[in-house]
Protein backbone atom coordinates (compact mmCIF):
# COMPACT_ATOMS: atom_id res chain seq x y z
CA UNK A 1 0.00 0.00 0.00
CA UNK A 2 1.21 3.50 -0.83
CA UNK A 3 1.54 5.65 2.26
CA UNK A 4 -1.11 8.33 2.81
CA UNK A 5 -0.31 11.91 1.96
CA UNK A 6 2.32 13.32 4.31
CA UNK A 7 2.44 16.88 3.01
CA UNK A 8 -0.12 19.42 1.84
CA UNK A 9 0.03 20.39 -1.79
CA UNK A 10 2.33 23.36 -2.45
CA UNK A 11 0.31 26.54 -2.72
CA UNK A 12 -0.81 27.28 -6.26
CA UNK A 13 0.06 30.61 -7.79
CA UNK A 14 -1.62 32.55 -10.57
CA UNK A 15 1.52 32.09 -12.66
CA UNK A 16 3.37 28.79 -12.77
CA UNK A 17 6.74 28.76 -11.05
CA UNK A 18 9.68 29.01 -13.42
CA UNK A 19 11.14 25.70 -12.24
CA UNK A 20 10.46 22.83 -9.86
CA UNK A 21 13.91 23.64 -8.48
CA UNK A 22 12.29 26.63 -6.74
CA UNK A 23 10.09 24.28 -4.69
CA UNK A 24 13.13 22.33 -3.46
CA UNK A 25 15.52 25.26 -3.25
CA UNK A 26 13.57 27.47 -0.85
CA UNK A 27 10.00 26.16 -0.98
CA UNK A 28 8.03 23.62 1.04
CA UNK A 29 10.32 20.71 0.07
CA UNK A 30 13.59 22.47 0.98
CA UNK A 31 14.22 20.12 3.91
CA UNK A 32 14.57 17.19 1.47
CA UNK A 33 17.25 18.93 -0.61
CA UNK A 34 20.64 17.18 -0.95
CA UNK A 35 22.23 19.20 -3.76
CA UNK A 36 21.32 22.08 -6.07
CA UNK A 37 23.38 23.13 -9.10
CA UNK A 38 22.96 25.39 -12.13
CA UNK A 39 24.88 25.18 -15.37
CA UNK A 40 24.93 27.25 -18.55
CA UNK A 41 23.23 30.49 -19.52
CA UNK A 42 19.66 29.16 -19.83
CA UNK A 43 20.38 27.87 -17.14
CA UNK A 44 19.75 24.17 -16.55
CA UNK A 45 18.82 23.60 -12.89
CA UNK A 46 19.82 20.33 -11.20
CA UNK A 47 18.33 19.09 -7.91
CA UNK A 48 18.99 15.95 -5.86
CA UNK A 49 16.70 15.11 -2.93
CA UNK A 50 15.71 12.34 -0.52
CA UNK A 51 12.17 11.79 0.72
CA UNK A 52 10.47 9.30 3.03
CA UNK A 53 7.42 7.29 2.04
CA UNK A 54 4.40 9.50 1.42
CA UNK A 55 2.63 11.70 -1.08
CA UNK A 56 4.38 14.67 -2.65
CA UNK A 57 2.23 16.80 -4.98
CA UNK A 58 4.04 19.35 -7.15
CA UNK A 59 2.64 22.67 -8.41
CA UNK A 60 2.57 23.54 -12.12
CA UNK A 61 5.87 24.94 -13.38
CA UNK A 62 6.95 26.53 -16.64
CA UNK A 63 9.71 24.00 -17.31
CA UNK A 64 10.05 20.41 -18.42
CA UNK A 65 11.29 18.37 -15.44
CA UNK A 66 13.24 15.21 -16.24
CA UNK A 67 13.56 13.13 -13.05
CA UNK A 68 15.36 9.86 -12.33
CA UNK A 69 14.91 7.53 -9.37
CA UNK A 70 18.42 6.90 -8.01
CA UNK A 71 17.66 4.83 -4.91
CA UNK A 72 14.63 3.03 -3.50
CA UNK A 73 12.18 0.40 -4.69
CA UNK A 74 8.47 -0.12 -4.19
CA UNK A 75 5.23 1.06 -5.72
CA UNK A 76 4.13 4.54 -6.57
CA UNK A 77 0.87 6.23 -7.49
CA UNK A 78 1.45 9.13 -9.80
CA UNK A 79 -0.25 11.57 -12.15
CA UNK A 80 1.84 13.73 -14.49
CA UNK A 81 -1.06 14.99 -16.58
CA UNK A 82 -2.44 11.81 -18.18
CA UNK A 83 -4.46 10.39 -15.29
CA UNK A 84 -3.52 8.55 -12.11
CA UNK A 85 -1.58 5.28 -12.36
CA UNK A 86 0.04 2.78 -10.01
CA UNK A 87 3.23 0.92 -10.91
CA UNK A 88 6.55 -0.21 -9.43
CA UNK A 89 9.43 2.23 -9.09
CA UNK A 90 13.06 1.12 -9.44
CA UNK A 91 16.47 2.75 -9.67
CA UNK A 92 16.94 4.09 -13.18
CA UNK A 93 13.25 4.85 -13.83
CA UNK A 94 12.73 8.22 -15.55
CA UNK A 95 9.71 10.53 -15.53
CA UNK A 96 9.18 13.60 -17.72
CA UNK A 97 6.89 16.26 -16.22
CA UNK A 98 5.40 18.62 -18.85
CA UNK A 99 5.05 22.39 -18.34
CA UNK A 100 1.96 23.89 -16.73
CA UNK A 101 0.69 20.69 -15.08
CA UNK A 102 0.25 20.07 -11.36
CA UNK A 103 1.54 16.56 -10.63
CA UNK A 104 1.14 13.98 -7.87
CA UNK A 105 3.57 11.32 -6.65
CA UNK A 106 3.05 8.94 -3.73
CA UNK A 107 5.71 6.36 -2.82
CA UNK A 108 5.37 3.47 -0.37
CA UNK A 109 9.06 3.63 0.59
CA UNK A 110 11.95 6.08 1.01
CA UNK A 111 13.67 7.16 -2.18
CA UNK A 112 16.36 9.40 -3.61
CA UNK A 113 15.82 11.19 -6.88
CA UNK A 114 17.44 13.86 -8.96
CA UNK A 115 15.95 16.00 -11.68
CA UNK A 116 17.00 18.34 -14.43
CA UNK A 117 14.93 21.41 -15.28
CA UNK A 118 14.72 22.16 -19.01
CA UNK A 119 13.26 25.64 -19.72
CA UNK A 120 10.34 25.38 -22.16
CA UNK A 121 11.78 28.20 -24.27
CA UNK A 122 15.02 26.27 -24.70
CA UNK A 123 13.18 23.06 -25.64
CA UNK A 124 11.07 24.92 -28.20
CA UNK A 125 14.17 26.47 -29.75
CA UNK A 126 15.92 23.11 -29.91
CA UNK A 127 12.88 21.63 -31.62
CA UNK A 128 13.10 24.46 -34.19
CA UNK A 129 9.96 26.20 -33.00
CA UNK A 130 7.79 23.09 -33.11
CA UNK A 131 4.68 23.60 -31.00
CA UNK A 132 1.96 21.31 -29.84
CA UNK A 133 -1.77 21.60 -30.61
CA UNK A 134 -3.24 25.09 -30.29
CA UNK A 135 0.23 26.56 -29.79
CA UNK A 136 1.02 24.62 -26.62
CA UNK A 137 4.57 23.80 -25.60
CA UNK A 138 6.14 20.94 -27.61
CA UNK A 139 4.91 17.55 -26.50
CA UNK A 140 6.86 14.33 -25.92
CA UNK A 141 3.85 12.05 -26.35
CA UNK A 142 4.10 8.73 -24.53
CA UNK A 143 6.88 9.99 -22.24
CA UNK A 144 4.31 12.12 -20.39
CA UNK A 145 2.11 9.10 -19.66
CA UNK A 146 4.31 7.15 -17.24
CA UNK A 147 7.83 6.16 -16.23
CA UNK A 148 10.33 4.91 -18.80
CA UNK A 149 13.88 3.61 -18.93
CA UNK A 150 16.66 5.01 -21.12
CA UNK A 151 20.24 4.21 -20.01
CA UNK A 152 21.72 6.75 -22.43
CA UNK A 153 19.61 9.56 -20.92
CA UNK A 154 20.48 8.43 -17.39
CA UNK A 155 24.18 8.49 -18.26
CA UNK A 156 23.93 11.94 -19.84
CA UNK A 157 22.25 13.28 -16.70
CA UNK A 158 25.20 11.94 -14.67
CA UNK A 159 27.62 13.77 -16.98
CA UNK A 160 25.67 17.04 -16.62
CA UNK A 161 25.86 16.69 -12.81
CA UNK A 162 29.60 16.09 -12.99
CA UNK A 163 30.15 19.09 -15.26
CA UNK A 164 28.07 21.34 -12.98
CA UNK A 165 30.02 20.19 -9.91
CA UNK A 166 33.35 21.06 -11.55
CA UNK A 167 32.18 24.60 -12.38
CA UNK A 168 33.97 24.29 -15.71
CA UNK A 169 34.32 27.59 -17.64
CA UNK A 170 33.08 25.72 -20.71
CA UNK A 171 29.89 24.72 -18.87
CA UNK A 172 27.67 26.80 -21.13
CA UNK A 173 28.88 25.04 -24.26
CA UNK A 174 28.54 21.64 -22.58
CA UNK A 175 25.04 22.32 -21.19
CA UNK A 176 23.71 23.50 -24.55
CA UNK A 177 25.07 20.41 -26.28
CA UNK A 178 23.76 18.13 -23.54
CA UNK A 179 20.30 19.73 -23.66
CA UNK A 180 20.19 19.26 -27.41
CA UNK A 181 21.15 15.60 -27.01
CA UNK A 182 18.52 15.06 -24.32
CA UNK A 183 15.76 16.56 -26.46
CA UNK A 184 16.84 14.44 -29.44
CA UNK A 185 16.82 11.26 -27.33
CA UNK A 186 13.39 12.01 -25.89
CA UNK A 187 11.97 12.78 -29.34
CA UNK A 188 13.17 9.36 -30.47
CA UNK A 189 11.40 7.71 -27.51
CA UNK A 190 8.20 9.72 -27.49
CA UNK A 191 6.05 7.38 -29.61
CA UNK A 192 4.99 3.91 -28.46
CA UNK A 193 6.95 1.13 -30.19
CA UNK A 194 3.73 -0.65 -31.10
CA UNK A 195 2.34 0.30 -34.48
CA UNK A 196 -1.13 0.55 -32.95
CA UNK A 197 -1.81 3.71 -30.99
CA UNK A 198 -3.35 3.41 -27.51
CA UNK A 199 -7.09 4.04 -27.32
CA UNK A 200 -7.98 7.58 -26.40
CA UNK A 201 -10.52 7.72 -23.59
CA UNK A 202 -13.03 10.57 -23.67
CA UNK A 203 -12.61 13.21 -21.00
CA UNK A 204 -14.44 12.13 -17.85
CA UNK A 205 -17.78 13.90 -17.41
CA UNK A 206 -16.89 15.83 -14.21
CA UNK A 207 -13.73 17.20 -15.84
CA UNK A 208 -15.54 17.91 -19.10
CA UNK A 209 -18.28 19.80 -17.26
CA UNK A 210 -15.69 21.83 -15.35
CA UNK A 211 -13.91 22.77 -18.60
CA UNK A 212 -17.11 23.70 -20.43
CA UNK A 213 -18.28 25.83 -17.50
CA UNK A 214 -14.88 27.53 -17.33
CA UNK A 215 -15.02 28.31 -21.04
CA UNK A 216 -18.45 29.91 -20.71
CA UNK A 217 -17.29 32.01 -17.76
CA UNK A 218 -14.15 33.22 -19.54
CA UNK A 219 -15.21 33.73 -23.17
CA UNK A 220 -14.34 37.42 -22.99
CA UNK A 221 -10.74 36.57 -22.05
CA UNK A 222 -7.78 35.41 -24.11
CA UNK A 223 -6.82 31.83 -23.23
CA UNK A 224 -5.45 28.72 -24.90
CA UNK A 225 -4.98 25.01 -24.55
CA UNK A 226 -2.64 25.29 -21.57
CA UNK A 227 -5.27 27.03 -19.41
CA UNK A 228 -8.00 24.56 -20.41
CA UNK A 229 -5.75 21.58 -19.69
CA UNK A 230 -4.99 23.01 -16.26
CA UNK A 231 -8.72 23.12 -15.45
CA UNK A 232 -8.92 19.42 -16.31
CA UNK A 233 -5.65 18.69 -14.43
CA UNK A 234 -4.17 17.05 -17.53
CA UNK A 235 -1.24 17.72 -19.84
CA UNK A 236 -2.15 19.79 -22.93
CA UNK A 237 -1.45 16.83 -25.23
CA UNK A 238 -3.58 14.35 -23.30
CA UNK A 239 -6.34 16.90 -22.68
CA UNK A 240 -6.62 17.84 -26.35
CA UNK A 241 -7.09 14.22 -27.41
CA UNK A 242 -9.49 13.37 -24.55
CA UNK A 243 -11.57 16.50 -25.21
CA UNK A 244 -11.91 15.68 -28.91
CA UNK A 245 -12.89 12.11 -28.06
CA UNK A 246 -15.64 13.44 -25.78
CA UNK A 247 -16.89 16.37 -27.88
CA UNK A 248 -16.06 15.39 -31.47
CA UNK A 249 -14.10 18.60 -32.03
CA UNK A 250 -10.85 20.12 -30.83
CA UNK A 251 -10.80 22.53 -27.87
CA UNK A 252 -9.93 25.40 -30.20
CA UNK A 253 -12.84 24.62 -32.52
CA UNK A 254 -15.24 24.41 -29.58
CA UNK A 255 -14.08 27.72 -28.11
CA UNK A 256 -14.45 29.41 -31.50
CA UNK A 257 -17.98 28.03 -31.83
CA UNK A 258 -18.93 29.32 -28.39
CA UNK A 259 -17.43 32.76 -29.11
CA UNK A 260 -19.46 33.02 -32.32
CA UNK A 261 -22.66 31.88 -30.62
CA UNK A 262 -22.12 34.47 -27.89
CA UNK A 263 -21.47 37.10 -30.57
CA UNK A 264 -24.81 36.27 -32.22
CA UNK A 265 -26.55 37.10 -28.96
CA UNK A 266 -24.81 40.46 -28.76
CA UNK A 267 -25.56 41.20 -32.43
CA UNK A 268 -29.27 41.24 -31.55
CA UNK A 269 -28.53 44.56 -29.85
CA UNK A 270 -28.23 46.79 -32.91
CA UNK A 271 -26.68 49.64 -30.89
CA UNK A 272 -23.70 47.59 -29.77
CA UNK A 273 -20.61 48.32 -31.95
CA UNK A 274 -18.92 45.38 -33.65
CA UNK A 275 -15.57 46.26 -32.06
CA UNK A 276 -17.14 46.03 -28.61
CA UNK A 277 -18.78 42.69 -29.44
CA UNK A 278 -15.40 41.38 -30.58
CA UNK A 279 -13.90 42.36 -27.24
CA UNK A 280 -16.80 40.92 -25.21
CA UNK A 281 -16.43 37.59 -27.00
CA UNK A 282 -12.67 37.27 -26.65
CA UNK A 283 -11.64 37.87 -30.26
CA UNK A 284 -8.30 39.60 -30.80
CA UNK A 285 -9.97 42.53 -32.58
CA UNK A 286 -12.84 43.35 -34.94
CA UNK A 287 -10.91 42.06 -37.97
CA UNK A 288 -10.32 38.72 -36.26
CA UNK A 289 -13.99 38.54 -35.27
CA UNK A 290 -15.14 39.33 -38.82
CA UNK A 291 -12.80 36.78 -40.40
CA UNK A 292 -13.82 33.88 -38.13
CA UNK A 293 -17.51 34.79 -38.27
CA UNK A 294 -17.42 34.89 -42.07
CA UNK A 295 -15.54 31.62 -42.27
CA UNK A 296 -18.17 29.87 -40.16
CA UNK A 297 -21.38 31.53 -41.42
CA UNK A 298 -20.48 32.72 -44.91
CA UNK A 299 -21.28 36.37 -44.14
CA UNK A 300 -19.88 39.21 -42.08
CA UNK A 301 -21.29 40.05 -38.63
CA UNK A 302 -22.77 43.25 -40.05
CA UNK A 303 -24.50 41.37 -42.86
CA UNK A 304 -25.80 38.75 -40.40
CA UNK A 305 -27.23 41.54 -38.23
CA UNK A 306 -28.93 43.23 -41.18
CA UNK A 307 -30.37 39.91 -42.35
CA UNK A 308 -32.01 39.55 -38.94
CA UNK A 309 -34.01 42.69 -39.65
Amino acid sequence: MVAPPSLPAPKATETALASLADVYGDGCYARFLQAHRRIGMAPLALVRFRQPAGAFPDPPTADYTLAINERGRGRMVFDIGAGRHSLPFRPGDLVLKPPGVATHFAMDGPHQKSFLSLPARLVTELMQGAAGPDGAAPDFGALHHGSFRAPAIARLMELIWAEAAENNPHGRLFSEGAAMALVAMMLRLRRPRSASQPEVRPLAQPRLRAVLDWIEANLSESFGLTELAAVACLSPHHFSRAFKAAMGETPRAHVTTRRIERAKEYLEDRDLPLAEIAQLCGFADQAHFTALFGRRLGMTPGAWRRARG
